[in-house]
């Protein structure tokens, strides 16, 4: 099946809305150019896509490769539910950044010296 190739960004992100109960978005999966090529299936688009969402934005190879490589070590590393968990400690992080003006890495680091001090109150696992 030959997909079309995109020139601008307006052509390649689809107009995702609709009126009415009938609306199905199935079908309305961008495709790259790059996964054109490459013969993606539609969730190896999706799963890059949401990894390059600021792909228009931001020009930044390094940041990207250290996410990639920050992914693959997730994926060999845990389990999907204990990446999960760690997903939704991430974005509780932001939420304790934006309403506690607290840093989760600080806060980390004071567990971690606690422990150190009063190994006995280690939770176990």
């Amino acid at each position: 099946m030959l997909r079309p190739r995109f020139e601008d960004e307006d052509e390649y992100i689809p107009e995702i809305g609709g009126d009415g109960e009938d609306f199905n978005v199935h079908d309305r999966i961008p495709h790259s150019n790059a996964g054109i090529a490459l013969g993606w299936s539609a969730l190896e688009q999706q799963m890059f896509d949401m990894l390059l969402l600021n792909r228009f934005a931001a020009d930044d190879q390094e940041l990207l490769d250290e996410t990639a490589r920050t992914i693959s070590r997730l994926v060999e590393t845990f389990s999907a539910h204990e990446i999960a968990r760690i997903m939704a400690v991430a974005m509780m992080s932001f939420q304790l950044a934006a309403a506690e003006d607290k840093s989760f890495e600080d806060e980390y680091n004071k567990y971690r010296e606690y422990i150190k001090k009063h190994p006995e109150d280690l939770e176990e696992i």
